[in-house]
């Protein structure tokens, strides 16, 4: 099969990333040829030699418009080649298949955005352009499809609900929770509550500080991802941390306030280290969260969160059965819905 994957992006980064290299691996483990249209490669990263590298050059292209121009110049490129399966992760038109990891109008509504700048018209454009266009856009929740949906009036039927895959071989139970906790030199007399963000602010940051100022002392919060400076003494500002699978098993409890979260990979790596996750109702992964595996609080309020995080002593969470879940949200299901729903030349 020829496979054509859009993304503006070669470079290691972020979930959406994460997942381009997962579907060219996976492609070409197939025997595929697969072909990657980008506009930059991170130097730090050496492509398969059996994959093919297409370059759109936008180096003169001003950032706030960049994808407009990915999306013009990608029309004619692919107007004269012809795969059997197409794939983009941006916003682009004239594919058969496209990712909907969020929408901007979602996002803005979430928000509480009153005016929009020519970035947010453009990111609107582009999002209804490329869902309108696509045969298929794979939502990664409930939550986005109907975002999708109800912003921009595509039909239910073209939109299929695809999950964001969890590396099961990495996110796995290597140390027992002693071990781990030995190894990030954590007490074992506290109850330490992981936060995970690069974006702090959209992830929930300030209300976990507000939040922790009227906690116990011994409830901790560990903050692993972009450095900040913290004022309080049960806040732990981590930076960034490489082997994330050892710091989940570290800790008690995930929180994950977000104002906005279209999904929310680190509840699926949670749940693949038994860890109980709380989230808000505005986190696309609420969808799969269970009274086993979690608590979801339908609020942004200090108030609620204080009174959900107090009760988790009464609580008790069960993840023997979780294999199931797991599976669902496995690389290997991924890609077999994926082509089960796509529409193929062949």
């Amino acid at each position: 099969m020829k496979v054509a994957l859009i993304h503006i992006r070669y470079i290691y980064k972020g979930g959406l990333e994460t997942r381009l290299f997962n579907y060219i691996n996976y492609f070409l483990e197939r025997g595929d040829e697969v072909h990657l249209y980008t506009s930059k490669i991170s130097p730090d990263i050496t492509p398969p030699e059996n994959l093919h590298i297409h370059l759109v050059n936008l180096k003169h292209v001003l950032k706030p418009v960049r994808n407009f121009f990915f999306d013009k110049k990608l029309k004619h490129i692919l107007e004269r080649n012809a795969f059997d399966f197409i794939l983009s992760l941006e916003r682009t038109s004239r594919q058969y298949h496209v990712i909907a990891p969020s929408t901007h109008k979602g996002y803005l509504v979430a928000k509480k955005s009153r005016f929009y700048d020519l970035v947010d018209l453009i990111q609107i454009y582009l999002d209804r352009k490329a869902f309108g266009s696509a045969k298929v856009v794979f939502a990664c929740s409930n939550m986005i499809k109907e975002e999708i949906v109800s912003y921009y009036n595509i039909p239910p039927e073209q939109i299929k609900v695809l999950y964001p895959p969890v590396n099961l071989s990495k996110f796995t139970i290597n140390l027992t929770k002693q071990e781990a906790q030995d190894k990030y030199q954590l007490d074992g007399k506290n109850t330490y509550f992981l936060f995970v963000s690069t974006s702090h602010k959209r992830k929930g940051l300030d209300l976990l500080l507000e939040v922790f100022a009227k906690l116990p002392t011994n409830y901790k919060l560990l903050v692993a991802g972009t450095p900040f400076e913290r004022d309080l003494d049960n806040v732990i500002s981590l930076g960034f941390v490489k082997e994330m699978n050892d710091l989940y098993r570290a800790s008690d409890f995930l929180l994950h306030p977000a104002i906005y979260e279209p999904f929310g990979q680190i509840i699926s790596e949670a749940f693949a280290s038994h860890l109980p996750v709380i989230v808000s109702s505005k986190v696309g992964a609420k969808e799969l969260i269970t009274d086993k595996n979690g608590v979801v609080v339908n609020s942004l309020l200090k108030e609620d969160w204080i009174k959900a995080i107090e009760l988790l002593s009464t609580r008790s969470f069960d993840f023997h059965n979780i294999d199931e879940l797991l599976n669902e949200l496995s690389l290997e299901k991924h890609m077999e819905n994926m082509l089960n729903w796509a529409i193929l030349r062949n």
